[in-house]
């Protein structure tokens, strides 16, 4: 099943040049993923409550161009077949004015939210997606985020109430605008970034103090998520 989803912006989508921000690039990719669930009678919200929670683990990403505000743009969302026991794909691909510009796949599991435990993934789960025998990426295997020898910039990042979603922890998107938080000047106020990977290693609930790490590398901008007890939490990759 492949579903579009047509995309309107509003302001706070934009940037002082009417161009997408990075943010809300992912919020669409976000929008036509819950869309498709909904259209897979998957309710999220309503699993939640059952004890059992869609988790993402990887958000990977490349962009040719930025669309800007009066563009005609638009999402076009499916599943992988299963292929994994615990972990199952969704891709991606964007269009601005009929053209190409962007693609994008990410991983999911699904967590028992009591035990934190992955749960097997049924297959009678994945078919009310109808899953497409078509990959965005010819390797289906994301790269490990590579971690760097030392870090340039440090910033602790204050939670707000409203960055909690409902699963009770830090929605997936607002690590973006975390890592935003401690990017270069010149490297933020440029922020026209090609390739975007993100990687979840563990959940940041409501109290915690977190601390964001910047490091340039290997022609990437790197950005670490930690506790204050030295866990990571999230790795963020931009080129």
């Amino acid at each position: 099943m492949f579903v579009e989803l047509k995309y309107t912006p509003t302001l706070e989508d934009l940037d002082g040049k009417g161009q997408y921000e990075l943010y809300s690039l992912f919020k669409m990719l976000e929008n036509a993923g819950s869309q498709h669930s909904d259209k897979a009678n998957d309710n999220v919200i309503q699993s939640t409550n059952n004890g059992r929670a869609w988790v993402l683990t990887d958000w990977y990403a490349e962009f040719e161009s930025y669309p800007k505000e009066k563009d005609d743009v638009k999402v076009i969302t499916w599943s992988e077949k299963l292929s994994q026991t615990f972990i199952v794909g969704r891709d991606y691909e964007l269009y601005s004015n009929g053209k190409i510009f962007g693609k994008a796949t990410s991983r999911w599991v699904i967590l028992d939210i009591n035990s934190g435990r992955p749960l097997r993934i049924d297959d009678s789960l994945i078919s009310q997606y109808e899953p497409e025998d078509k990959l965005v990426f010819a390797e289906t295997k994301l790269p490990r985020i590579a971690m760097p020898e030392a870090y340039s910039i440090e910033k602790e990042i204050q939670l707000r109430r409203t960055d909690i979603d409902y699963n009770g922890h830090v929605h997936n998107l607002n690590y973006i605008n975390y890592a935003m938080e401690v990017l270069p000047e010149e490297v933020y106020n440029k922020r026209d970034f090609k390739h975007i990977h993100i990687t979840y290693k563990m959940a940041i609930f409501p109290g915690e103090k977190i601390i964001a790490k910047y490091a340039f590398a290997d022609g990437k901008h790197l950005v670490n998520i930690f506790n204050d007890k030295g866990e990571l939490k999230t790795q963020i990759e931009f080129a």
